[in-house]
Protein backbone atom coordinates (compact mmCIF):
# COMPACT_ATOMS: atom_id res chain seq x y z
CA UNK A 1 0.00 0.00 0.00
CA UNK A 2 1.35 3.40 -0.98
CA UNK A 3 1.85 5.96 1.77
CA UNK A 4 2.42 8.91 -0.55
CA UNK A 5 0.49 12.05 0.35
CA UNK A 6 -2.64 12.48 -1.69
CA UNK A 7 -2.48 14.96 -4.54
CA UNK A 8 -4.23 18.27 -4.11
CA UNK A 9 -6.67 17.33 -6.88
CA UNK A 10 -7.60 14.12 -5.05
CA UNK A 11 -8.26 16.00 -1.81
CA UNK A 12 -10.51 18.45 -3.65
CA UNK A 13 -12.52 15.59 -5.16
CA UNK A 14 -12.90 13.97 -1.76
CA UNK A 15 -14.06 17.19 -0.11
CA UNK A 16 -16.60 17.88 -2.86
CA UNK A 17 -18.21 14.45 -2.54
CA UNK A 18 -20.01 15.25 0.72
CA UNK A 19 -21.18 18.55 -0.76
CA UNK A 20 -22.72 16.68 -3.70
CA UNK A 21 -24.54 14.40 -1.27
CA UNK A 22 -26.11 17.40 0.48
CA UNK A 23 -26.94 19.25 -2.76
CA UNK A 24 -28.60 16.12 -4.18
CA UNK A 25 -31.01 16.11 -1.22
CA UNK A 26 -31.72 19.80 -1.65
CA UNK A 27 -32.63 19.25 -5.30
CA UNK A 28 -34.78 16.22 -4.49
CA UNK A 29 -32.55 13.73 -6.33
CA UNK A 30 -30.96 10.54 -5.05
CA UNK A 31 -27.20 10.39 -5.58
CA UNK A 32 -24.45 7.97 -4.59
CA UNK A 33 -21.06 9.63 -4.10
CA UNK A 34 -18.51 8.66 -6.71
CA UNK A 35 -15.74 7.68 -4.30
CA UNK A 36 -15.27 6.69 -0.67
CA UNK A 37 -14.53 9.45 1.81
CA UNK A 38 -13.76 9.47 5.50
CA UNK A 39 -17.10 9.86 7.28
CA UNK A 40 -18.05 12.93 9.24
CA UNK A 41 -17.76 12.08 12.93
CA UNK A 42 -20.23 13.83 15.20
CA UNK A 43 -20.35 13.97 18.98
CA UNK A 44 -23.60 15.22 20.52
CA UNK A 45 -23.21 16.08 24.21
CA UNK A 46 -26.50 16.83 25.94
CA UNK A 47 -27.16 18.53 29.25
CA UNK A 48 -30.13 16.24 29.81
CA UNK A 49 -29.49 12.60 30.60
CA UNK A 50 -32.68 11.23 29.05
CA UNK A 51 -35.01 13.54 27.05
CA UNK A 52 -32.47 14.80 24.53
CA UNK A 53 -30.54 11.52 24.18
CA UNK A 54 -33.76 9.65 23.36
CA UNK A 55 -34.49 12.09 20.54
CA UNK A 56 -30.97 11.97 19.12
CA UNK A 57 -30.69 8.20 19.46
CA UNK A 58 -33.67 7.86 17.12
CA UNK A 59 -31.89 10.12 14.64
CA UNK A 60 -28.64 8.19 15.01
CA UNK A 61 -30.41 4.87 14.48
CA UNK A 62 -32.04 6.15 11.28
CA UNK A 63 -28.77 7.44 9.90
CA UNK A 64 -26.78 4.35 10.88
CA UNK A 65 -29.40 2.11 9.25
CA UNK A 66 -29.19 4.05 6.00
CA UNK A 67 -25.46 4.73 5.78
CA UNK A 68 -23.82 2.10 8.01
CA UNK A 69 -21.14 4.62 9.00
CA UNK A 70 -19.99 5.10 5.41
CA UNK A 71 -20.63 8.84 5.28
CA UNK A 72 -21.45 9.94 8.80
CA UNK A 73 -21.16 8.53 12.30
CA UNK A 74 -22.78 9.91 15.44
CA UNK A 75 -22.00 9.40 19.11
CA UNK A 76 -24.22 10.68 21.94
CA UNK A 77 -23.32 11.54 25.52
CA UNK A 78 -26.25 12.24 27.83
CA UNK A 79 -24.30 14.10 30.48
CA UNK A 80 -26.82 15.33 33.04
CA UNK A 81 -24.44 18.22 33.72
CA UNK A 82 -24.61 21.98 33.93
CA UNK A 83 -23.30 24.30 31.24
CA UNK A 84 -19.71 24.66 32.41
CA UNK A 85 -19.33 20.95 33.16
CA UNK A 86 -20.82 20.22 29.75
CA UNK A 87 -18.04 22.21 28.10
CA UNK A 88 -15.40 20.36 30.11
CA UNK A 89 -16.89 16.98 29.21
CA UNK A 90 -17.01 17.86 25.52
CA UNK A 91 -13.34 18.85 25.52
CA UNK A 92 -12.31 15.77 27.49
CA UNK A 93 -14.25 13.41 25.20
CA UNK A 94 -12.81 15.06 22.11
CA UNK A 95 -9.22 14.87 23.34
CA UNK A 96 -9.54 11.24 24.45
CA UNK A 97 -11.09 10.04 21.20
CA UNK A 98 -8.83 7.96 18.98
CA UNK A 99 -10.32 9.62 15.90
CA UNK A 100 -11.02 13.31 15.61
CA UNK A 101 -14.60 14.53 15.63
CA UNK A 102 -15.63 16.72 12.72
CA UNK A 103 -18.35 18.37 14.80
CA UNK A 104 -19.09 18.53 18.52
CA UNK A 105 -22.61 19.70 19.37
CA UNK A 106 -23.38 20.91 22.92
CA UNK A 107 -27.13 20.70 23.53
CA UNK A 108 -28.40 22.52 26.63
CA UNK A 109 -31.14 24.85 27.82
CA UNK A 110 -31.47 27.85 30.11
CA UNK A 111 -32.77 26.06 33.20
CA UNK A 112 -31.70 27.99 36.32
CA UNK A 113 -28.05 28.45 35.37
CA UNK A 114 -26.36 31.84 35.84
CA UNK A 115 -26.60 34.04 32.75
CA UNK A 116 -22.82 34.23 32.40
CA UNK A 117 -22.53 30.43 32.36
CA UNK A 118 -25.33 30.11 29.81
CA UNK A 119 -23.69 32.65 27.50
CA UNK A 120 -20.20 31.24 28.04
CA UNK A 121 -20.84 28.04 26.10
CA UNK A 122 -21.45 29.92 22.85
CA UNK A 123 -18.25 31.91 23.36
CA UNK A 124 -16.34 28.73 24.15
CA UNK A 125 -17.57 27.00 20.99
CA UNK A 126 -16.53 29.92 18.81
CA UNK A 127 -13.07 30.21 20.38
CA UNK A 128 -12.26 26.49 20.50
CA UNK A 129 -13.28 25.57 16.95
CA UNK A 130 -10.48 24.88 14.49
CA UNK A 131 -10.03 23.29 11.06
CA UNK A 132 -10.19 19.79 12.51
CA UNK A 133 -13.11 20.09 14.95
CA UNK A 134 -15.94 22.59 15.03
CA UNK A 135 -17.85 23.11 18.29
CA UNK A 136 -21.49 24.21 18.19
CA UNK A 137 -23.56 25.76 20.99
CA UNK A 138 -27.06 24.33 20.54
CA UNK A 139 -28.87 26.23 23.29
CA UNK A 140 -32.58 26.61 23.94
CA UNK A 141 -34.12 29.36 26.03
CA UNK A 142 -35.89 28.65 28.20
CA UNK A 143 -36.49 24.93 27.66
CA UNK A 144 -35.27 22.29 25.22
CA UNK A 145 -38.95 21.43 24.63
CA UNK A 146 -39.28 24.72 22.75
CA UNK A 147 -37.83 22.82 19.79
CA UNK A 148 -40.66 20.28 20.01
CA UNK A 149 -43.30 22.98 20.34
CA UNK A 150 -42.04 24.78 17.23
CA UNK A 151 -43.11 21.73 15.21
CA UNK A 152 -46.71 22.78 15.93
CA UNK A 153 -46.71 26.55 16.33
CA UNK A 154 -44.63 29.70 16.19
CA UNK A 155 -43.98 31.04 19.66
CA UNK A 156 -42.67 34.55 20.22
CA UNK A 157 -43.67 35.10 23.85
CA UNK A 158 -41.56 33.77 26.71
CA UNK A 159 -42.98 30.80 28.60
CA UNK A 160 -42.03 29.36 31.96
CA UNK A 161 -40.40 25.99 31.36
CA UNK A 162 -43.24 24.20 33.18
CA UNK A 163 -45.75 25.36 30.55
CA UNK A 164 -44.11 23.51 27.67
CA UNK A 165 -45.37 20.12 28.83
CA UNK A 166 -48.95 21.37 28.95
CA UNK A 167 -48.80 22.90 25.48
CA UNK A 168 -47.07 19.86 23.95
CA UNK A 169 -49.61 17.52 25.50
CA UNK A 170 -52.42 19.59 24.01
CA UNK A 171 -50.94 19.30 20.51
CA UNK A 172 -50.16 15.61 20.85
CA UNK A 173 -53.63 14.74 22.13
CA UNK A 174 -55.14 16.62 19.20
CA UNK A 175 -53.47 14.14 16.85
CA UNK A 176 -54.06 11.08 19.06
CA UNK A 177 -50.43 10.74 20.15
CA UNK A 178 -51.01 10.77 23.90
CA UNK A 179 -49.49 12.95 26.58
CA UNK A 180 -46.00 14.41 26.48
CA UNK A 181 -43.45 13.14 28.98
CA UNK A 182 -39.71 13.63 29.05
CA UNK A 183 -39.18 9.87 28.88
CA UNK A 184 -41.00 9.32 25.58
CA UNK A 185 -38.89 7.37 23.10
CA UNK A 186 -40.92 8.26 19.98
CA UNK A 187 -40.71 12.05 19.79
CA UNK A 188 -38.53 12.11 16.69
CA UNK A 189 -40.87 9.76 14.83
CA UNK A 190 -43.93 11.79 15.89
CA UNK A 191 -42.40 15.12 14.90
CA UNK A 192 -40.35 14.33 11.82
CA UNK A 193 -43.09 15.12 9.28
CA UNK A 194 -43.20 18.66 10.73
CA UNK A 195 -39.46 19.26 10.82
CA UNK A 196 -39.47 21.89 8.08
CA UNK A 197 -42.01 23.91 10.04
CA UNK A 198 -39.88 23.73 13.19
CA UNK A 199 -36.77 24.80 11.28
CA UNK A 200 -38.58 27.78 9.75
CA UNK A 201 -39.96 28.83 13.13
CA UNK A 202 -36.54 28.52 14.79
CA UNK A 203 -34.96 30.59 12.00
CA UNK A 204 -37.59 33.27 12.51
CA UNK A 205 -36.82 33.41 16.22
CA UNK A 206 -33.11 33.62 15.44
CA UNK A 207 -33.76 36.64 13.22
CA UNK A 208 -35.92 38.31 15.88
CA UNK A 209 -33.19 37.70 18.48
CA UNK A 210 -30.42 38.98 16.22
CA UNK A 211 -27.62 40.63 18.22
CA UNK A 212 -28.87 39.33 21.58
CA UNK A 213 -26.99 36.98 23.87
CA UNK A 214 -28.42 33.46 24.33
CA UNK A 215 -29.61 34.47 27.81
CA UNK A 216 -31.56 37.43 26.40
CA UNK A 217 -33.06 35.40 23.54
CA UNK A 218 -36.26 34.13 25.15
CA UNK A 219 -37.77 32.29 23.44
CA UNK A 220 -35.00 31.06 21.18
CA UNK A 221 -33.22 27.89 20.11
CA UNK A 222 -30.32 26.82 17.93
CA UNK A 223 -31.63 23.29 17.39
CA UNK A 224 -32.31 24.07 13.74
CA UNK A 225 -28.55 24.46 13.19
CA UNK A 226 -27.98 20.84 14.14
CA UNK A 227 -31.01 19.55 12.28
CA UNK A 228 -30.12 21.40 9.09
CA UNK A 229 -26.75 19.63 9.15
CA UNK A 230 -28.20 16.17 9.77
CA UNK A 231 -31.36 16.36 7.70
CA UNK A 232 -29.74 15.50 4.35
CA UNK A 233 -28.86 12.10 5.84
CA UNK A 234 -32.27 11.42 7.34
CA UNK A 235 -34.46 10.90 4.26
CA UNK A 236 -37.25 12.50 6.26
CA UNK A 237 -40.79 11.82 5.14
CA UNK A 238 -42.05 15.29 4.31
Amino acid sequence: MSHKPRKHSEIKITQSTAKRLVSSWESGRQSIPARQINPERHLIVTEGARTEPLYFEAIRNRINYQFHGSWISIEILGAGMNTVSLMELAVSATKSSLNAYSHVWLVYDRDSFPADDFNAVAIFCKNCSDEETKYHAIWSNESYELWYLLHFQFLQSALHRDMYTEKLTSHLLAQNDGQYTKSRTDMFQILESRIDMAIDHAKKLEAINGGKTPNDSNPGTMMHKLMLHLKPYLNTKI
